[in-house]
């Protein structure tokens, strides 16, 4: 064992340039490009000009990625070539017939959003550099962080005050119609829908059997995207639905956690699939105005999702598309989008914007031919309590724990006896047996349970 020296160089090999590929490259440089033949006849020889992009270029390309590829001569839907001029401007309509319009909704059960921006993930890269994306979106604002109305919101467009589904086990409560029936009633699609989560299609989606006209329960994530995949390869339906199971299982198994591995890897699974969806699109769509529309019902942190915080409440939103009506690029930061965009984005791509429903919730996203009203923050305190009064202010009817105990009445002593009655506390809204913050608890609104083992717990309120 030598221990004298420090370190030492190795013998390796110097890489030399082939010449044989040199000089067959030069060959066909001036073959196909007559005017540069004097500077590649020889590969002794500099070339005349530098064939480094002008910067101000590259800018233009950043900042309206669409626009650029329309003004390339690249072919169109119709089978022409685009001019100087773009095929479409600003306050026309696009003319692609329905016909020739389809639609792939993916949903994916609790992906939380800083998950995307930080795994690599490049089949979702190709989806955001197609269309629009937000890594910060909302999701629903009126009830819990949870599956059901998650769903229900991603579907319907409203807020769960409105289309009534407020957990996993009143998915059939649904006041609102989906986006499926809307589509089918509007348009007369043909429409699939292959999932991961059952419920989604027995309980909340076809509640009358008239808004898919099929659908697959598959028995994993693998599983359900093939199915998808053959549905789009076939070109017999005009609107696939998707549903990814597999982010939420590994997050309440290990942990909602972008550097956890378990979930890292279920995440990078999900995207080799998109990956499989996507390149089943590409092969199909020849001659068709594809909008692939990408989002989540909640995040997640922990291994729960139910808490009133960011990492559960903030989600990813995509929508990517071939149509010159879509912009390229990122939502601006006081206007993430939410997941009660996605009904009224499809049906504006579908039939302009006289096809959305209205008293929606939602906004269309993406779409260069809709002014969106940037939403004002919410100060209305029968939903949500304000941070500066530690939530004292609420005055809504929540009536559970976060753990999903109910609460006990105020005016009651059982099974807790108590001093915070409202007649010692007459301005902190003691009604019933809903869920306020008397004594300034630092964490926000709270109740006495009705367990007799748990004196109290906090509850799940959005923030104002």
């Amino acid at each position: 064992m030598y221990v004298l020296f420090r370190w030492d160089y190795c013998n390796v090999p110097t890489c030399q340039p082939s010449t044989t590929t040199t000089e067959a490259t030069t060959t066909t440089s001036v073959l196909t490009t007559s005017s540069q033949a004097t500077s590649t006849t020889s590969s002794n020889s500099s070339p005349s000009t530098c064939s480094t992009p002008e910067l101000a270029n590259l800018l233009e390309l950043t900042s309206d990625l669409r626009t650029v590829y329309q003004r390339s001569n690249l072919p169109t839907i119709d089978g022409t070539s685009s001019s100087s001029s773009l095929p479409w401007e600003e306050g026309e309509t696009c003319t692609t017939p329905l016909s020739k319009k389809k639609v792939l909704l993916v949903g994916i059960d609790g992906l939380r959003a800083d998950v995307v921006g930080m795994t690599p993930l490049p089949n979702i890269r190709r989806l955001q550099s197609m269309g629009t994306y937000s890594f910060w979106a909302d999701v629903q604002s009126s009830a819990s962080a949870v599956s059901g109305p998650g769903w229900a919101s991603m579907f319907t467009g409203v807020e769960p005050t409105k289309h009534l589904v407020s957990g996993n086990g009143d998915l059939g409560d649904r006041a609102y119609p989906t986006v499926f029936k809307t589509v089918k009633d509007a348009f007369d699609l043909k429409i699939a829908a292959s999932v991961s989560w059952h419920p989604l299609v027995n309980e909340l989606i076809e509640t009358d059997g008239t808004a898919l006209d099929v659908t697959f329960e598959a028995g994993s994530d693998c599983e359900m995207a093939a199915k998808a995949v053959d549905w789009i390869r076939s070109e017999e339906y005009d609107f696939v639905f998707v549903d990814f199971d597999g982010p939420d299982s590994a997050g309440h198994s290990t942990g909602f956690d972008g550097y956890a591995e378990t979930y890292q890897k279920r995440v990078i699974s999900v995207d080799k699939l998109i990956g499989n969806l996507l390149d089943a699109v590409l092969e199909t769509s020849s001659g068709e105005e594809w909008l692939i529309v990408l989002t989540s019902d909640h995040g997640g942190e922990g291994t729960s999702h139910s808490a009133y915080d960011k990492y559960n409440r903030k989600i990813p939103f995509i929508v990517a598309s071939n149509s010159p009506r879509v912009n390229v690029g990122f939502m601006p930061i006081d206007d993430p989008g939410s997941q009660m965009d996605v009904l009224p984005t499809i049906m504006h791509f579908l039939g302009g914007s006289s096809a959305v429903p209205e008293g929606l919730d939602g906004q269309v996203f993406g779409f260069k031919d809709y002014t969106r009203t940037i939403p004002p923050s919410t100060t209305d305190t029968s939903t949500c309590g304000t941070d500066s009064a530690l939530q004292a202010d609420y005055r809504g009817t929540v009536n559970v724990t976060a753990n999903g105990v109910a609460c006990q009445a105020w005016d009651i002593q059982e099974p807790h006896s108590h001093s915070l009655t409202p007649c010692n506390y007459p301005d902190a809204g003691l009604e019933s047996n809903y869920c306020r913050n008397p004594d300034g608890e630092p964490n926000g609104v709270w109740c006495y349970t009705n367990d007799p083992n748990k004196r109290w717990d906090y509850c799940n309120v959005p923030s104002c």
